[in-house]
C-alpha cells in the first residue's frame, strides 16, 4: 500500500488507518488520502461496526433523541454529526430519514438552524455544522442553498460569525431552567465584540464544503475574510500574542488536539480550513502548522489530547485521551494533503 510521500512525517500512518479495526478510518483514509476508491462493502460495514450499532439502534428510524434534538453525545443533530463524520450519507436510510427531521425541526424560514428553544432562534455554530454535514451527507438542495445564505449574511466586521442568543451565566440558567433564549444578540452589531471561533469555524467549513460540492468560487471572497480571521490570531492566539484560554469548560486550549464534531475547535481544525481556504502560504500559519508536527510520535501518529464537550470522544474521555488516535492522525494527513509544499514553517 503506497502513502502520503511527504517530508514532514516520521513514518507512514496509513498501514495502521486501513487495518480492520475501524471501517470508518479506513473508508476514509482510501477515500481522502490514497484516493484508491473504497469499496462499497467497506462503506458497509462502518454501519455495522460497534461504534455505529450505539447509534443506529433497531427498529429506531430517527438516529438520536428527536424529544432533545439539540443535545451532545444523544440528539438526532449529534447522532447525524457523528454518523457522517465516521462516513455514512444518505445511501444510508438513516441517514437520510435523521436529515429529514433535522431540517424540520432545526431549520427556520431564514435558512438557520435553532437549537431545542422556544421561539426558535438561529445560532451561527450549529447552522454552519448542520450544512457542512448535510452537504457532506450528498445533499445540495433548496435546504442548503437557504442555509448557505443565512451564513453569508451573518458574517461579521472581522470575518468571523458571533450569531448566538446566549451570553453570559444568566442566559444559559434562562435556557436551562424555562427553555428561552437570551439577550445574546444584542453583541451581533457591536464591533467591540470579538466573533466566536466555534461559530466561525462552523460557517467557514460550511462555506468551504459548499464550494467542493458546487464548484463555484461566488464565495470565495467570505472565505478569505474568514481565513483573515484565523491568521490574524495565528490560529490560536490572543491579541497579545498568547496562547487563547477559551472561558468556561467548553475548551481548556485550542492547543490541544481532538477531533471537534460541533461546536468546537482547535488549532489542527482551524489550520485544515486555512489550507483548504488556499491560504496555507501565508507566513502567520508557521507557528501553528510546527506546533501540529512537534505532537507527532515517532511512528507518524498524533495522540488524542482533547475530548471536551463537541469533541468525538468526549462524553468517554478517559478511556481515548492520551493514546494514540486514529482520528486526529487522519486530521493531519488531510492537512499535509491541502497543504502540499507551500507550509510556512520555520
Amino acid at each position: 500500500m503506497n502513502g502520503p510521500d511527504n517530508k514532514y512525517l516520521n513514518a507512514n500512518p496509513t498501514v495502521w488507518l486501513c487495518d480492520n479495526s475501524n471501517p470508518s478510518i479506513s473508508y476514509l483514509t482510501r477515500k481522502e488520502i490514497l484516493e484508491e476508491g473504497a469499496s462499497d462493502s467497506l462503506y458497509l460495514a462502518i454501519a455495522e461496526s460497534a461504534e455505529m450499532r450505539r447509534i443506529m439502534k433497531k427498529d429506531v428510524t430517527i438516529l438520536g433523541s428527536e424529544k432533545n434534538f439539540d443535545l451532545f453525545y444523544t440528539g438526532a443533530m449529534w447522532c447525524f454529526a457523528e454518523a457522517v463524520e465516521r462516513g455514512l450519507d444518505n445511501r444510508t436510510a438513516a441517514i437520510h430519514r435523521t436529515a429529514d427531521f433535522i431540517v424540520s425541526a432545526g431549520q427556520t424560514e431564514s435558512g438557520g438552524f435553532s437549537l431545542n428553544w422556544n421561539p426558535r432562534i438561529e445560532v451561527a455554530c450549529r447552522t454552519g455544522d448542520m450544512i457542512r454535514y448535510l452537504l457532506r451527507a450528498g445533499y445540495n438542495d433548496e435546504r442548503i442553498e437557504r442555509g448557505i445564505s443565512w451564513i453569508r449574511e451573518h458574517q461579521r466586521h472581522d470575518g468571523g460569525w458571533l450569531h448566538c442568543p446566549i451570553a453570559g451565566m444568566c442566559d444559559q440558567l434562562r435556557l436551562v431552567f424555562i427553555n428561552r433564549p437570551g439577550s445574546g444578540l444584542k453583541r451581533e452589531m457591536d464591533t467591540r465584540v470579538t466573533s466566536c471561533f466555534y461559530a466561525t469555524i462552523a460557517c467557514s467549513m460550511a462555506l468551504i464544503e459548499f464550494r467542493q460540492r458546487a464548484g463555484s468560487a461566488s464565495h470565495d471572497g467570505q472565505i478569505r475574510k474568514a481565513a483573515e480571521f484565523f491568521l490574524k490570531r495565528s490560529l490560536y492566539k490572543d491579541s497579545g500574542n498568547e496562547p487563547i484560554r477559551p472561558k468556561g469548560t467548553w475548551n481548556r486550549d485550542f492547543r490541544l488536539l481532538g477531533y471537534p464534531v460541533l461546536s468546537q475547535y482547535d488549532v489542527l481544525y482551524g489550520l485544515l480550513f486555512v489550507a483548504k481556504a488556499g491560504c496555507i502560504a501565508d507566513r502567520r500559519t508557521g507557528d501553528a502548522f510546527n506546533l501540529i508536527m512537534s505532537k507527532q510520535n515517532d511512528d507518524g501518529t498524533w495522540n488524542l489530547e482533547n475530548a471536551q464537550t463537541g469533541m468525538l470522544y468526549g462524553n468517554e474521555a478517559g478511556h481515548h485521551v492520551g493514546k494514540k488516535s486514529k482520528w486526529v492522525t487522519l486530521q493531519v494527513l488531510r492537512l499535509l494533503k491541502y497543504s502540499g509544499t507551500n507550509t510556512a514553517t520555520g
